[in-house]
């Protein structure tokens, strides 16, 4: 590519078409689940290259969308799924031309001053930046560099005006405040456009993960790194799939067990999270051991609000259905108390927490897909129940975290871990 698309017809109305169209495919899957009769899978597949054409072409804001498809468990045939999983790392890339030019006016110099052996190609390209393999002038260390695509911030912000409109018109009618989840959206998605504030959310990461077993973030290269360039030490290890189709099942569990660990210390012991769980964020070695990518999209909580959630965490593991009432309304959930059906949403959260309470419990797709009638589709409560606003990344990190535990059947003591924070202070980070 030699430059991304803009303008009404080629941005603005792609986007709210494929928008609209993949939300709606999607919940049409995921209701049908299991239940999905004999599929044409050559027409599926040639859906999902087009698909994958489509979103990766205008990058941005639906291509994001397009990522979250290609991980959720659905009634798409294998074969289209792992069509839509080039949407984590290789999407169509941008002309090394253009590439280089953001590198020459970030870094004051070009690539092959700065850097040895920099590749013309990218080895992954993403929704905002491309990534290419180099080695340090300096010491001949291999890094990867992130390099932004020219003029992305103001063509994701042009976007969010687009589906600013399909989210308040899809949430009349519902307790939802459309306008507050999507100023939440536009937070965070302009933030993932500052590289400095990225490395900064790495180096706190590294940091915090140092003291998890077999979890790896790699180190930032500071003197390579400005606003719209992050170059960071590369990691040889290996790609999702490839883990997948390779590793032992004791790998992936003790995978699993990592991902699972990272997640909620972050959120229960420090008040932070890294709200991008999709499966090209994350590489394998065949221990099992865990190296997290990507720190663009983190945001930081109120130790109370934190303290709040653990509290109702805590009422339904161990029965306090008051508790828990007591909890879920000082979230901020219940939108509309009048006819709030307090029975269907205690079920809904037994069946969120079933791997916290049932022994020997291994993740599956058939349970991720179980989860989207009672939490949206089967719920009584689905015109009642609020989303404040902090929730919205939120749930995208709990599906997108068991979508993935999902795929790596993951085994572990899912309960010992969680409640060794959920029980546990805040140490905010």
């Amino acid at each position: 590519m030699d430059e991304l698309p803009s303008g009404f017809r080629k941005r603005t109305l792609a986007t709210a078409m494929l928008t609209g169209k993949l939300g709606w495919s999607m919940a049409k899957r995921m209701v049908r689940g299991a239940k999905t009769d004999e599929q044409d899978v050559n027409r599926a597949v040639e859906k999902a290259e087009d698909l994958v054409a489509k979103l990766g072409g205008l990058k941005g804001l639906v291509m994001k969308a397009g990522q979250i498809a290609s991980y959720m468990p659905s009634g798409l045939p294998p074969e289209a799924q792992k069509v839509l999983a080039k949407l984590q790392s290789a999407s169509p890339p941008l002309a090394f031309e253009s590439i280089a030019a953001v590198i020459e006016e970030q870094l004051g110099a070009a690539p092959d001053d700065l850097f040895d052996d920099f590749a013309r190609a990218p080895f992954a390209a993403a929704s905002i930046g491309q990534v290419h393999a180099a080695r340090l002038r300096d010491d001949g260390g291999e890094v990867a560099v992130k390099v932004q695509y020219p003029g992305i911030e103001g063509l994701i912000k042009g976007d969010l005006k687009t589906v600013g409109l399909l989210v308040r018109m899809s949430t009349l009618g519902a307790a939802v405040d459309g306008g507050a989840l999507h100023q939440e959206l536009a937070a965070r998605l302009v933030e993932e456009c500052d590289y400095v504030r990225e490395a900064d959310n790495q180096a706190l990461f590294a940091a915090l993960l140092a003291k998890i077993d077999g979890a790896h973030v790699p180190a930032v290269v500071r003197s390579r790194s400005r606003a719209r360039v992050l170059t960071t030490a590369r990691s040889r290890a290996m790609r999702f799939d490839d883990f997948v189709a390779r590793a032992p099942q004791d790998a992936k569990d003790r995978a699993g067990a990592i991902i699972f660990r990272t997640c909620w210390e972050s959120l229960y012991r420090h008040c932070i999270y890294n709200a991008d769980p999709h499966p090209g964020n994350y590489l394998f070695d065949l221990r099992g051991d865990v190296t997290f990518l990507d720190f663009g999209c983190v945001r930081r909580f109120d130790p109370a609000m934190i303290a709040t959630w653990k509290a109702t965490a805590r009422a339904i593991l161990g029965g306090d259905r008051a508790g828990f009432r007591r909890g879920f309304e000082a979230l901020g959930f219940v939108g509309r108390a009048r006819k709030f059906d307090w029975d269907a949403q205690w079920d809904a959260m037994q069946y969120v927490y079933r791997p916290l309470t049932e022994p020997d419990f291994r993740f599956t797709p058939e349970y991720v897909r179980g989860s989207f009638g009672p939490l949206m589709f089967d719920n009584p409560n689905r015109l009642r129940i609020a989303m404040p606003p902090e929730w919205l990344f939120l749930n995208r990190l709990q599906w997108g975290l068991n979508a993935v535990l999902a795929e790596l059947r993951a085994h572990a003591p899912w309960g010992e871990m969680f409640r060794a924070v959920a029980y546990g202070p805040e140490a905010p980070a």
